[in-house]
């Protein structure tokens, strides 16, 4: 239906047994009445007519606009008006909920020139108002509230009932109106706070009136329906015009549902009101700027995936997708188990199919009469209790010769659960609906403390011919009233766009009741705020998606309207004299608004109707005198929203009479809504089915596993043998200094199997054993990882190779030097050096060559720095000396997959510059950020802080370190150019950060010779961070961390092996210079392992499947060396046997940056080996090893590699 937006079709096309999960998730209830948004022109009483022949209420907005309030079962009924233009679902509206008034220059005009707000209105439609608060009472104790609407109880309160309210020893009794939420008390307060209370808590504009529309229940939840945004607005217009006074209108609900460029039904309206209403509009940008929930992508090949990772939880989801108009083109779904579905043509119309257990529903609505686009909606609900979690993907096919972009938007935060959100998403366009709307004052957030946008705030699309937001207001920490009677602090654009809407109001002070200007409002009151908006970051072009036209500087506003007073050719007086305007003068004028005589006499009758079940609710259309029709009616009431919009409320058994009877009602409309996840991976891997198998047991006996972390309990007796004895060779604890050090290193403590052993005989006779071997693992990883490699199962916990040999290192933790230089500080004591990790290596390979058996080094640490190519010094050190026969080392790709801490980017050519954001969270103290071009490029930065104090292109020092001061922030900055970095031969700068200030961080890239182009910037793991430090145009790819990207490790990745799903945290590849890594995937989800003491434990993470990767290896080298079935196993050859030992989902293309060849089967890797020495196939042996092999192995099957 061409009519009607693409949401109200998806839902009339779902199963309903399935709608329930969605519902449940978007706050619908397909049980009750819902209302529908309708656009209907002129048809008004011929829309009432039908809506209510069909068992609906009509309710008319005006201007063509109604709400129909009808029964989720009759929904299809509404396509037979023909009268009804347009019809919307309802939208999912949220608070925008994350000192001011000298920071946007209001102190000054108020006292300058008089400006207090009163005699203004200030209407707000949230969550209600504490009105026994003393800052919304005048000096005289009585309430400056005119009016409260309360939807929930459906009641109006004027200013006596309100007044008589505060008087009562029993308030509630009166007025029994509570903002149970606090969020509106809060707004407000911040525009409108005045009286008896401590100036500084003074909200913009302390004398000024207040309206207050409270939402209906559901906004307890932080979200509303957009139908009662519409009613609000109505009645704050109404009651405007009512009293005789100027109105400001603050709203700060938004959401993600639609297009974002202000043309769905609710963006219209609201667009219509600011179009012939005398108002000034302020609303929220929305706090989803840095949340993830917006991605665009330009789809210049054939296809193109846009992933998303889906958190525990999601029961359901709906993605919006939007596209150019010209641009044919075709979707596919990928899970994360890798299903994908086939290739979706996008006909208009609805596709809908099942994905391994999720139901997915695709609708292309083809042009709208609001978007030449149209949208496709794209719902995912799970069959079961919730969705796969891991990362989702939406392949987009292109069809046509065009390159086009698209943009995906996810539901907006409050929707969702905190880790969905694209993997690779845009910070830009992301102002939420309605804050779209070109009349109104989009208001972001940004820090005044500091200068520096608020990484939550909502950006406007580049490029776009209208800005938004329109400017910013402070945001953070914005003091306020509670309900109570107490203050606090909230963040938030909800809070910055109250600012903006008291300084409107002490502006339309000066326009109206001043006398100054009568056409001092809306549009033309918004050219005087941008115009005046103070730019803070002079380096930047304004306006910008940002910053729109600045920071909020109401001095600046007027002082533009004064300065420009010839381009109106003066101010005049009733009798047509110019007047010169000088401060605090005060002019009299006769307005030009006349109270409104039209109010309903029957309101009361239907608010106390609106939540009755027996009533069914319609937004209608209508044309004539409506009110005349149903005054008398005992069955009907109508609330008359606008000259051509009414709510119409009916008694269920008499719908179709009372529409029949009525000549008024011409259209009807739906309503939309507003609103503010254990197997085994040993199992799963086909690990355990050669512990016991009769014919090829395999229990890593005669393999040594060397496990490089924080120590080992050496008491738990799952690493003992049967008989009680150790089964831990010696343990190296690098950080006592009691005992004697291994031969050839200068410091910890070696301590062998035969002290090891003593210690648990003395330990079973009640002795102390940390007297004979003092080591303990006091953090418990190294014991948890041990266990995943090898325990016995003694307690129910089974390792990989139970029968495996272990040398512990006990590592040595990085000193506050090593930390201080790196930029890190109170981080915890569980950080080690590269140092440290490569000395451990070189003592397994000493007990290696003693030892004379196969050797696991099992390293599950992980680190951010470096190239991502291989060429750190701790990697090339495991590439130069762990190529013996006998050892592989093994390593995970860590845990950065989604923690944001990578970015990449392209310069086009020599000259361009390319700017990245990162965020730094409060607590981070200090940061080092690495960035890396590609030979033979050559770039240089520029770095702009918080505040805006700006660092050009700062020159490459060869040899030396260039240190920076920041003199607001007082941050040192220290930048080291490696023009070309010794191993790689590619550019590396080193930027460290000391005492550095938090807020968003610009780092100029700028391009002195470009051929490649491509560049990366890194900050270390999440571990050293504070968790809001990240990087806002995040990168998931390249994410896997050394030592993983060595040439000479075999690097694992590790998924959810309950669902089969990948897990968003585990770092992806590939490498930087493009080596297929990860090899391989392992279950790392909830893995059961021992702990220190005894006890058992549940461990997630890429430690986890490291520990499971070496496990196998020690089987496969058990079978290759220990069995001598193919005693000459190198790297490369453990590593291909593996690879062939992965199983693949059709339709994946494999490898991929995900998983690298598939998920492990180790059944595989042995039928593999059977069928290549069945057909007497042989392996190629790289040149590298050729030196290390015997001659006669390469005429012998067996032993050939």
């Amino acid at each position: 239906m061409a009519r009607t937006e693409g949401f109200y079709n998806l839902f009339l096309s779902i199963p309903r047994a399935l709608i329930g999960k969605l519902t449940q998730k978007y706050k619908f209830d397909i049980d009750e009445n819902i209302e529908i948004a309708a656009l209907y022109g002129e048809e008004r009483d011929a829309v009432r007519r039908q809506v209510e022949a069909i068992g609906a209420t009509f309710e008319d907005l005006g201007y063509g606009f109604g709400i129909i309030t009808i029964k989720f079962s009759d929904l299809e009924k509404l396509e037979t008006i023909k009268e009804i233009q347009y019809i919307e679902l309802p939208k999912n509206l949220y608070y925008n909920s994350e000192t001011t008034n000298r920071a946007s220059c209001i102190t000054d005009v108020k006292s300058t020139y008089g400006l207090t707000g009163n005699g203004v209105l200030v209407g707000f439609i949230d969550s209600g108002i504490d009105y026994m608060h003393q800052a919304f009472r005048n000096e005289e104790g009585l309430s400056r509230i005119d009016y409260i609407y309360d939807l929930q109880l459906k009641q109006v309160y004027n200013k006596a009932q309100i007044d008589e309210a505060i008087k009562s020893p029993n308030p509630y009794n009166v007025v029994p109106h509570q903002d149970r939420v606090g969020h509106g008390t809060h707004v407000a307060g911040v525009a409108c706070a005045g009286g008896k209370i401590p100036t500084k808590y003074y909200g913009v504009a302390p004398e000024s009136s207040i309206a207050m529309v409270k939402l209906t229940g559901e906004a307890t939840g932080g979200f509303t329906k957009s139908s009662q945004v519409m009613r609000g607005i109505k009645f704050l217009v109404d009651k405007g015009k009512e009293l005789n006074k100027p109105l400001v209108i603050n709203l700060s609900f938004s959401t993600n549902d639609g297009a974002h460029d202000g043309r769905s039904l609710f963006e219209e309206y609201i667009s219509t009101i600011c179009k012939l209403e005398r108002i000034t509009f302020c609303v929220a940008a929305g706090n989803e700027g840095n949340k993830g929930h917006h991605a665009r992508e330009l789809i210049e090949g054939e296809s193109k995936e846009i992933s998303f990772n889906v958190d525990k939880g999601e029961i359901g989801i709906i993605l919006r997708i939007y596209k150019r108009f010209l641009t044919d083109i075709s979707i596919g779904i990928r899970s994360p188990d890798g299903s994908v579905t086939p290739r979706i043509n996008l006909t208009r119309g609805f596709v809908e199919g099942n994905l391994r257990g999720t139901y997915y529903y695709v609708y292309y609505t083809g042009p709208l009469p609001f978007n030449i686009s149209g949208e496709i909606l794209v719902t995912l609900v799970a069959q079961g209790d919730e969705l796969l979690e891991g990362v989702w993907s939406l392949i987009i096919y292109r069809e046509s010769d065009e390159i086009t972009d698209i943009d995906i938007w996810l539901p907006i935060s409050e929707a969702l659960n905190d880790k969905t959100r694209f993997t690779r998403p845009t910070v830009f366009n992301t102002v939420g609906i309605p804050g779209t709307v070109e009349d109104v004052i989009t208001v972001g957030s940004y820090n005044s403390a500091i200068g520096d946008i608020s990484p939550f705030s909502g950006r406007g699309r580049e490029g776009a011919e209208i800005v938004k937001p329109s400017l910013v207001a402070p945001g953070i920490d914005v003091e306020g009233p509670i309900p109570g009677g107490g203050f606090d602090a909230l963040t938030g654009t909800s809070v910055a766009a109250p600012s903006v809407s008291g300084a409107s109001a002490l502006l339309m002070e000066w326009g109206f009741i001043k006398g100054r200007d009568p056409y001092l409002y809306g549009q033309r009151l918004k050219y005087y705020l941008l115009k005046g908006a103070k730019v803070v970051r002079k380096t930047e072009v304004y306006p910008n998606p940002t910053w729109g036209y600045g920071t909020l500087c109401l001095r600046n506003a007027l002082e533009v309207w004064i300065n420009e007073e010839p381009l109106r050719g003066g101010v005049m007086d009733k009798n047509n004299r110019e007047v010169n305007i000088k401060p605090n003068e005060t002019l009299t004028s006769e307005s030009s608004n006349k109270p409104n005589d039209n109010i309903p006499e029957d309101l009361l009758k239907c608010e106390k109707l609106y939540q009755d079940l027996n009533y069914d609710i319609f937004l209608v259309e209508y044309s004539g005198d409506i009110v005349s029709e149903f005054k008398n009616n005992p069955k009907a009431c109508v609330f008359i929203l606008t000259p051509t919009y009414a709510i119409l409320i009916v008694q269920k058994d008499s719908v179709e009479e009372v529409f029949n009877s009525s000549k008024a009602i011409t259209n009807i409309e739906p309503n939309n809504l507003y609103t503010l996840a254990t197997i085994s991976p040993i199992e799963v891997a086909n690990i355990n089915t050669f512990h016991n198998n009769e014919f090829l047991k395999l229990r890593g006996t005669g393999v040594v596993v060397g496990i490089i972390d924080t120590g080992i309990d050496y008491l738990n007796e799952e690493f003992m043998l049967e008989n009680g004895k150790t089964r831990i060779i010696s343990i190296w604890d690098q950080e006592d200094e009691s005992g004697k050090p291994p031969n050839d290193f200068y410091y910890g403590s070696e301590y062998t199997r035969e002290e090891i052993d003593r210690a648990i005989e003395a330990h079973r006779r009640g002795e102390d054993p940390y007297l004979i071997v003092p080591q303990k693992d006091d953090v418990g990883h190294g014991t948890e990882v041990a266990g995943i490699v090898g325990a016995r199962g003694k307690n129910g916990v089974l390792g990989a190779a139970p029968d495996c040999e272990f040398i512990i290192i006990k590592t040595l933790r990085s000193d506050e030097n090593t930390l201080r230089e790196n930029a890190v500080f109170d981080k915890g004591n569980n950080i080690y050096s590269s140092t440290s990790i490569a000395i451990s290596i070189k003592y397994l390979l000493d007990c290696h060559e003693k030892l004379d058996k196969p050797l696991v080094i099992c390293i599950p640490m992980e680190s951010n720095a470096g190239a991502h190519d291989g060429t750190t010094v701790l990697e090339r050190f495991i590439d130069r000396y762990a190529t013996e026969r006998g050892v592989i080392a093994v390593a995970g790709t860590g845990n950065q997959g989604d923690t944001e801490t990578h970015t990449r980017g392209k310069l086009d050519k020599t000259g361009d510059v390319s700017n990245v954001e990162l965020q730094v969270g409060p607590n981070q103290k200090g940061l080092s950020v690495f960035i890396w071009a590609t030979s033979p490029d050559k770039i240089s930065i520029g770095i702009t802080s918080p505040s805006g104090e700006s660092i050009g292109k700062i020159p490459v020092k060869l040899q030396a370190v260039d240190e920076i001061k920041f003199v607001y922030e007082k941050t040192r900055v220290t930048i080291e150019y490696f023009i070309s970095e010794n191993s790689s031969g590619n550019e590396f700068i080193q930027v460290r950060m000391f005492d550095v200030n938090p807020g968003i961080w610009q780092f100029r890239i700028i391009g002195d010779f470009i051929l490649n182009g491509d560049y990366d910037l890194w900050i270390y793991q999440r571990a050293l961070l504070d968790p809001e430090t990240k990087f806002l145009n995040p990168d998931p790819y390249i994410t896997l961390t050394s030592p993983g990207t060595a040439n000479n490790i075999i690097t694992t990745a590790y998924y959810n092996q309950e669902k089969g799903t990948l897990i968003a945290a585990s770092g992806r590849g590939f490498t930087r210079d493009n080596r297929i890594k990860p090899e391989l995937c392992i279950g790392g989800f909830e893995v059961l392992t021992t702990t220190v003491g005894g006890g058992t434990k549940i461990v997630t993470g890429s430690s986890a499947a490291t520990a499971v990767l070496a496990g196998a290896v020690a089987l496969i080298l058990e079978w290759g060396i220990v069995k001598d079935n193919d005693v000459y196993m190198y790297t490369p050859k453990v590593r291909t046997y593996l690879i062939r030992g992965t199983k693949q989902i059709p339709q994946v293309i494999y490898p991929n940056r995900e998983v690298g060849y598939g998920v492990l089967d180790f059944r595989k890797v042995f039928e593999n080996m059977r069928s290549i020495q069945e057909s007497n196939l042989f392996f190629s042996i790289p040149s590298e090893f050729e030196e290390f092999l015997e001659p006669e192995s390469f005429n012998n099957n067996n032993k050939n590699g």
